[in-house]
């Protein structure tokens, strides 16, 4: 199974991620990325999708009748369920998956950034950023436009793992490139705004002088 050819949504990586961490607990070791998202699709998906549209369908129902009251309430009668639902699918279902799906709602924030050093990501801001984002118990992941090498797609862009100085060497990130970082886990907050002031620096200041203590 080729992994990185699956367009992941934020709610897949986030259960991924965690099927991550609890393999890597049970084998005692750390379990990659592609590892774990290949374990999950092939022996997990189904069941979790299932509970997942499940769960998605019970909230959709939700949404539907806080709709049929409020409008109910509006025009001083009882609307009905099917007129409430037609509606409420028309005008807002649309808005509703976006958010359900969005990465603020599973759990990731997300930052932009612009590569300030006239050097772009060469081997020593990359080292120092690698190692820096190394220092956060978090998730942390880069996009940029166009770039060959990554470790999974998400919603259409690829990322590539922060912590890996070789895989944000394969970035091959310019002067003037735009970034996307997403990060989660404990300490994602944290971790991006010390990232972001990171690659915002003209010249890479040394790992002390941007490493939490």
């Amino acid at each position: 199974m080729n992994v990185k050819k699956i367009n992941l949504t934020p709610a897949e990586l986030k259960a991924i991620l965690e099927h991550k961490w609890e393999m890597s607990e049970k084998h005692g070791r750390e379990i990659t990325l592609e590892q774990a998202i290949e374990h999950f699709i092939l022996h997990m998906h189904a069941d979790w999708l299932k509970e997942k549209q499940h769960l998605d369908t019970q909230a959709q129902r939700e949404e539907i009748e806080k709709h049929k009251y409020l409008r109910s309430q509006d025009a001083g009668y009882d609307i009905g369920k099917t007129a409430a639902a037609e509606e409420w699918c028309a005008k807002y279902a649309h808005i509703w998956r976006a958010e359900r799906e969005s990465l603020e709602r599973n759990g990731f924030i997300k930052a932009d950034v612009i590569i300030q050093s006239p050097h772009g990501l060469h081997i020593e801001p990359a080292s120092t950023l690698a190692l820096l984002a190394s220092q956060y118990d978090c998730e942390v992941y880069l996009h940029r436009c166009g770039m060959d090498y990554y470790n999974f797609i998400l919603q259409g862009k690829r990322y590539m793992n922060v912590k890996s100085i070789l895989g944000l060497l394969s970035v091959a990130a310019q002067p003037g490139d735009a970034l996307e970082l997403i990060a989660t886990g404990p300490e994602a907050d944290p971790a991006l705004e010390a990232i972001v002031q990171l690659i915002n620096k003209h010249d890479q200041p040394s790992l002390s002088a941007t490493c939490p203590s």
